[in-house]
């Protein structure tokens, strides 16, 4: 079987379907594949920008049945040194900095608004390869044992698992950290107030988010450590937390659904080939540290969608002069997202003496200067232009 449509979107994640939403929405025939829609195994939390919610809202997914958890106020901290920056909501006009929500949430809001549209979703559809001929793109892949083939103007690559060096005229950078991220739940004898945390140690950064009544952990630690920390019971996991982290949000009581994984930066050098783009992770994958990668990716698929309103619903919504346009102005948030989070960890992920004091400056810098401040929480929850 061929099919045939305008754009075909590999990846039914959060950032393919909320493009190909946008996509949709402007009448063009939109075909989404994806290996495991829905993806029910899923317990991430997603640290949503305050933009990043306007997005969703304007493609009607922003899941009100299940209530998101505003983060009202954002504290950041360093182990073993001075200075700390507070932001507050209040004082930039915005509701809330921005959003705590189950990936699990997100994905369920956003498939209701797809069946409510009509999108095309082809579930169960492993793609193994992508090629261009006739002045279309061509996307293989396997469903239910048979091979089967797409045929679109525009290939809109948004699997961020996907292994990026199997598509063609695309170059990967890629930098491994040596860390490795602990995700967990903690309760603590404290509410968290719609308070975030963002506290530096030696080993890298860590976060804890309000998530319900709950904090959502991404803890940061080296190979060795985690192997170490992985074996430790519960008991003994909250004791080496709590001394990581200190007192600043009560005493932990209890911890629950603990993972890892490794932490690496990896960005394409150029984003678009012919009839190809990619958004997402599968464009740039960052460290979590301010938790940017989510916001940066769901900014790529709303700035493709706006792009694409240029062209006519019969035009060639793949032409590459139009591509390149999109890689042009996604490149000054991309590029700020990158060294912004790749700078944090390199910055902070140590113990040096002189730069704990450059750092312990620095936040106390930020917290003095109100411009400063509203300046990065622009950035935060809007992104740069």
């Amino acid at each position: 079987m061929s099919v045939v449509a305008d754009i075909v979107v590999i990846g039914g994640g959060p950032i393919g379907l909320a493009f190909a939403l946008a996509a949709h929405a402007q009448g063009r025939s939109v075909t989404v594949l994806e290996a495991n829609i829905g993806a029910a195994s899923d317990t991430r939390t997603l640290a949503l920008a305050a933009g990043s919610r306007l997005i969703l809202r304007a493609l009607g997914a922003w899941p009100d049945d299940t209530p998101a958890t505003p983060i009202n106020t954002i504290h950041v901290t360093q182990r073993g040194g001075f200075g700390q920056s507070i932001l507050h909501a209040q004082e930039f006009g915005v509701p809330a900095l921005g959003y705590t929500l189950s990936y699990r949430a997100l994905v369920v809001a956003l498939l209701a608004r797809a069946q409510q549209c009509g999108l095309h979703i082809i579930d169960g559809a492993t793609v193994s390869a992508v090629s261009n001929a006739n002045d279309t793109g061509k996307i293989t892949y396997a469903r239910e044992g048979a091979e089967q083939i797409c045929q679109a103007k525009l290939i809109v690559v948004a699997d961020g698992g996907r292994s990026l060096t199997q598509l063609p005229s695309i170059k990967i950078e890629e930098k491994d950290y040596g860390q490795i991220a602990l995700l967990a739940r903690l309760s603590s004898d404290w509410p968290h107030c719609n308070i975030a945390y963002e506290r530096f140690t030696p080993t890298g950064p860590l976060a804890l988010l309000p998530v319900g009544a709950e904090f959502g952990l991404v803890w940061t630690v080296t190979p060795d450590e985690a192997a170490r920390i992985k074996a430790l019971r519960d008991e003994a996991f909250l004791a080496e937390f709590q001394d990581a982290f200190g007192g600043y949000a009560g005493k932990f009581s209890s911890v629950h659904s603990r993972f890892q994984f490794p932490l690496r930066l990896r960005y394409a050098a150029q984003s678009v080939a012919e009839r190809m783009v990619l958004i997402g992770n599968a464009a740039q994958a960052l460290h979590p540290v301010a938790g940017q990668g989510f916001n940066l990716g769901l900014r790529d698929a709303d700035q493709l969608a706006q792009i694409l309103l240029d062209v006519a619903p019969d035009g060639d919504c793949g032409d590459v002069n139009l591509l390149r346009r999109y890689q042009r102005s996604r490149k000054p948030d991309t590029r700020a997202g990158i060294f912004f989070t790749d700078a944090l960890v390199r910055g902070f992920s140590n113990d040096h003496a002189m730069l704990r004091v450059g750092r312990g400056a620095g936040l106390a810098a930020l917290q003095m200067l109100p411009f400063a401040r509203k300046r990065l929480a622009r950035a935060m929850m809007f992104g740069r232009s």
